[in-house]
């Protein structure tokens, strides 16, 4: 198991953006609003634009608790749910999940990052080691079940 302890939020930057550039295939995201992960910067947004292109299958699928950010401060990844939407899925999770405090970044089955609380930057980093991250794969699968507001690309009306 290739496991780590962070605490320190310049380890947690380095920590998401080696996670983010190992996926080739799925990125799963359960945040409160986005802003910690930094995928807007000019270099993780092209990453995400080459990961979405980079084959029919891949998928990228975000929950968010608070979406006011992503949808006012966030033109790159909003552009990609646009040029991507069949590939790029993004949610506001449920009423009910809105108390959870943690966040996840699931890169394939075997990596992630996982806080522990959204205020801190304490952290579990899991690289090569799928088993490790069956669990937070069943629970990013059971947050969506819970349901939420997706969010659209595109406007819709008369």
């Amino acid at each position: 198991m290739n496991a780590k302890l962070i605490t320190q939020w310049s380890e947690y930057g380095s920590a998401v953006q080696k996670t983010l550039f190992l996926a080739t295939d799925s990125l799963r995201i359960f945040d409160p609003d986005l802003v910690r992960l930094n995928l807007e910067t000019r270099e993780n947004a092209l990453f995400l634009r080459d990961f979405l292109a980079s084959a029919p299958r891949v998928k990228l699928q975000i929950v968010l608790r608070n979406a006011e950010p992503f949808r006012c401060g966030s033109p790159r990844l909003f552009q990609l749910l646009r040029d991507f939407p069949h590939r790029m899925q993004v949610w506001e999770c449920a009423p009910q999940l809105l108390n959870m405090t943690d966040a996840m970044l699931l890169s394939d089955d075997r990596h992630a990052v996982i806080r522990f609380h959204q205020d801190h930057a304490r952290s579990r980093v899991i690289i090569d080691d799928a088993d490790a991250c069956r669990g937070y794969h069943t629970r990013f699968d059971e947050i969506l079940a819970e349901g939420g507001t997706p969010i659209s690309a595109t406007t819709l009306g008369l």
